[in-house]
């Protein structure tokens, strides 16, 4: 796997050498590993104690209303009360209900994790770490509001349980050699500290969506909420310039290409909460796209998971990105890679239901004053 490219941001040509910034967003283009571009409280009824609040609890998990009485009020016909969240769809569909009530403010700020797995190297290896960076941007929706990004090298560590038993018996060391796309490079424990790349205080108000082009935030407020004209916009067409001129053509019927779009998007661009709705209902239903219902994300966070296999560009054999979200908000939690066949090329520990990478948002969202670095 590749661990530097160069963004392709707003499909410039010739683009100059990667900053920090550009350097984040390309790990993230990493996890597609192809040339493709790139809460709110529920309100709470006052009820008597013990059986009644049971039944009503029962009463949801069924999907019934219930009267002031107790008794359970039948929907009326063509009449839906809300998806099925006992099903992976309805687990989704449930998200993306959710994703609706999402609040918007004057400043969008991501932090975000990424991680890459290799084999450490010589005496105190044989075992498997992540190389992990982390990072921060944020934006204000008017120009004058400001932008800026900030990166960092995150504490490396080893992947699995038994990755750090065989760590501690090879003595715990704190640094380790690993080496990935012909170089070899050394990973520390320690976290380094933050870098901020490219602060403009006069910025803001413009925002770049990998595949699509350049967009004001009221262009952002005008995007469509359909799934099929999403599908349109992020698979039809041309891309948008900031200069007006139109790019090269996009393209994404395959499965794993569509989840790339909508992934790159709702992590690093604030559109609105119904076209971020309407973006999960698109890939929720989208043919050859897999649910795979609960999961576990890399944070530990509970989650519920969209995926999709693809063969790898690279020899190692078939691959299974998944896409992540919080039910109970409706917001992204990230994406992984997990090796599901070896190829060919395949390391000897890229097993079956190994994570190969992930990228990870610990958090984003709005908020009306600017927003903190994390500490």
């Amino acid at each position: 796997m590749m661990n530097e490219l160069d963004l392709v941001r707003g499909v410039y040509d010739d683009p100059p050498s990667p900053s920090a910034a550009t350097a984040a967003a390309a790990r993230g283009r990493m996890l597609s590993q192809d040339d493709r571009p790139p809460a709110r409280r529920r309100r709470a009824w006052r009820m008597p104690l013990g059986l009644v609040a049971a039944a009503t609890a029962a009463a949801v998990v069924a999907g019934l209303t219930l009267t002031p009485g107790g008794a359970p009020v039948q929907p009326r016909p063509g009449v839906t009360t809300g998806p099925d969240t006992s099903s992976p769809r309805g687990m989704m569909l449930a998200a993306a209900t959710q994703a609706e009530l999402q609040q918007q403010g004057r400043y969008w700020y991501t932090h975000q994790r990424t991680a890459f797995a290799a084999r450490a190297l010589g005496r105190t290896g044989g075992y498997v770490v992540e190389e992990r960076d982390e990072y921060f941007r944020w934006t204000g929706r008017s120009r004058g509001d400001g932008t800026s990004f900030y990166g960092r090298i995150f504490p490396a560590k080893p992947q699995t349980r038994a990755d750090a038993d065989d760590w501690r018996a090879a003595g715990s060391p704190s640094s380790w050699q690993i080496r990935s796309s012909g170089l070899t490079r050394t990973l520390t424990s320690k976290p380094g500290p933050w870098q901020e790349d490219d602060p403009d205080a006069q910025g803001g108000g413009e925002f770049n969506i990998g595949g699509l082009g350049h967009f004001t935030y009221q262009e952002l407020q005008d995007l469509p909420t359909d799934p099929e004209e999403l599908r349109k916009l992020l698979c039809e067409g041309s891309i948008k310039l900031a200069d007006g001129r139109t790019g090269a053509p996009k393209g994404c019927t395959e499965p794993k290409g569509v989840l790339d779009q909508v992934f790159s998007l709702l992590a690093n661009t604030p559109v609105p909460p119904k076209v971020r709705a309407g973006l999960m209902r698109l890939i929720t239903d989208y043919p050859g796209v897999q649910r795979l219902g609960t999961v576990k994300d890399p944070l530990g966070r509970a989650a519920v998971a969209l995926a999709a296999p693809f063969e790898s560009a690279d020899g190692r054999g078939t691959i299974q990105q998944q896409v992540l979200f919080d039910q109970r908000t409706g917001k992204l939690l990230g994406s992984r890679d997990i090796q599901l066949e070896p190829g060919p090329d395949s390391e000897k520990w890229q097993v079956p239901g190994r994570v190969l990478d992930y990228w990870s948002i610990v958090d984003s969202g709005w908020t009306d004053a600017r927003p903190a670095l994390p500490q």
